[in-house]
């Protein structure tokens, strides 16, 4: 296939120069442009290829260690690489979680990794069988990419479960740049789109941001989600599941409710099916769903793609469901209760990173090449006592520390919608984010 395409280039190259010379240097400017685009709205691997070869001029300002204060950019074919790659993840793990939850069947490749398997037949069993007739797997999320200073693309993690960043990217963006606002706004227009039509609604009074509590630390993000997509936000004490559906209750009337954008954890979400101590779940919600009486975005389950075991799997579903290759790189993940993990893990800690294995739940990182030995120590007995809960990673060579991690944000809904632009932080020695995305004063715009 890239044979194919570079063939394609070359061809394409030659008319070119007998053909429109004089017009060459606007021709080569400005195609990458509107190739990217293309790319954005199919992320079709010919058009991410061909604009990834003729985009040859980058632009990019690394961030200081004091905190990042200049703006960055990524070239058109960069872009286009990622949207490409990104449009890939979502659909082939739409289709391994339909395999799950709907046909009730775990692939091949899924069984390689005990704890993808555990977490995902948790899953199914608390969930029960599904009588919908489809699940519509549309996400808003946010990928984290290792963006090295040679111009490789990484990916270190993904969120399939309404990610936070969307507040803080909007503030960080330059308004004097009229294309990144566009591209900001056309992400809140589609994301819209998307919830209004996700649930055959007629108007967004149709769809809710179901918050935990107005205290809690993410309510400002989740606030701002809502205005976004023109929804109103509400709490599960506002809600009330009855035959038809869901409704929200104001006094007296009650609107039917047909989309639920929710910003709980999976296992809050429900007391009837998961955690039965959950105080801002709403209870008969996962029956509603399974139903077909209400649709969520970010569906039940799609916190078991946020597993780091489980993105380790993407490429092969890619492979497998859309028989295609991955367009970006995937920085390699271990999961300790491996024995060839733990293995390496003890013989030399000072090679590895260590984090949890589910990063909604995260634990302080280890980094083996700064620690102390007391730290090593503790980490070891930690992992030890309970080895499926973290991950081991390969800490970057010194020599390639000089690149950055960038956050970027995606829905897929009606149609898939990356928009060309981003949050930049400093990256730790394994590639990752240096804090949480709304606590790092040193994020910056990336265009």
């Amino acid at each position: 296939m890239l044979q194919e395409t570079e063939n394609t280039l070359t061809e394409t190259s030659a008319m070119h120069d007998q053909d429109d010379r004089p017009s060459r240097r606007s021709a080569t400017d400005t195609m990458p442009a509107l190739q990217a685009l293309t790319a954005q709205q199919s992320g079709t691997r010919r058009e991410a290829t061909i604009a990834i070869q003729q985009a040859s001029d980058r632009s990019r300002i690394l961030a200081s260690s004091s905190g990042v204060t200049a703006p960055q950019s990524l070239s058109f074919g960069e872009w286009a690489q990622i949207a490409c790659g990104i449009r890939q993840r979502m659909e082939a793990v739409s289709a391994c979680l339909d395999h799950v939850f709907m046909g009730r069947r775990f692939p091949e490749f899924l069984l390689q990794s005990s704890s993808v398997v555990r977490l995902l037949r948790t899953f199914t069993d608390q969930i029960g069988e599904v009588t919908r007739k489809s699940i519509s797997w549309g996400w808003l999320a946010s990928t984290d990419l290792y963006i090295a200073a040679d111009g490789r693309i990484i990916v270190i993690d993904q969120n399939l479960s309404s990610p936070t960043g969307l507040e803080l990217l909007a503030r960080l963006i330059d308004r004097a740049q009229g294309e990144s606002v566009t591209a900001f706004n056309d992400l809140a227009r589609r994301l819209a789109e998307s919830v209004v039509t996700y649930g055959d609604g007629t108007d967004s009074g149709s769809a809710i941001v179901l918050d935990p509590c107005r205290y809690n630390p993410t309510f400002r993000e989740n606030e701002f989600l809502a205005r976004t997509i023109g929804a109103q936000i509400a709490h599960a004490g506002e809600l009330a599941v009855t035959k038809d559906g869901v409704e929200l209750v104001s006094g007296m009337k009650r609107t039917r409710i047909h989309t639920i954008m929710h910003r709980v954890d999976d296992d809050l979400l429900d007391p009837n099916c998961f955690r039965p101590d959950s105080l801002v779940g709403l209870p008969g919600l996962c029956k509603a769903w399974k139903n077909g009486l209400v649709n969520l975005v970010n569906p039940l389950g799609s916190s078991a793609a946020n597993i780091r075991s489980f993105v380790q799997l993407v490429p092969t579903m890619i492979r497998e469901f859309l028989g295609e290759e991955p367009a970006l790189q995937i920085a390699t993940s271990q999961a300790c209760c491996a024995a060839e993990a733990m293995r390496e893990l003890s013989e030399d800690p000072t090679r590895f990173a260590v984090r949890t294995n589910d990063p909604m739940h995260p634990a302080r990182p280890y980094f083996g090449d700064a620690a102390t030995a007391s730290e090593t120590h503790s980490m070891l007995n930690a992992v030890r006592r309970n080895p499926s809960k973290f991950v081991t990673r390969a800490l970057l060579p010194d020599s390639e520390m000089r690149g950055f991690n960038l956050r970027v944000f995606s829905s897929m809904g009606k149609g898939f919608y990356l928009p060309r632009c981003g949050i930049g932080r400093q990256c730790q020695s394994d590639g990752g984010a240096t804090l949480a995305i709304n606590d790092d004063v040193s994020a910056c715009f990336v265009g």
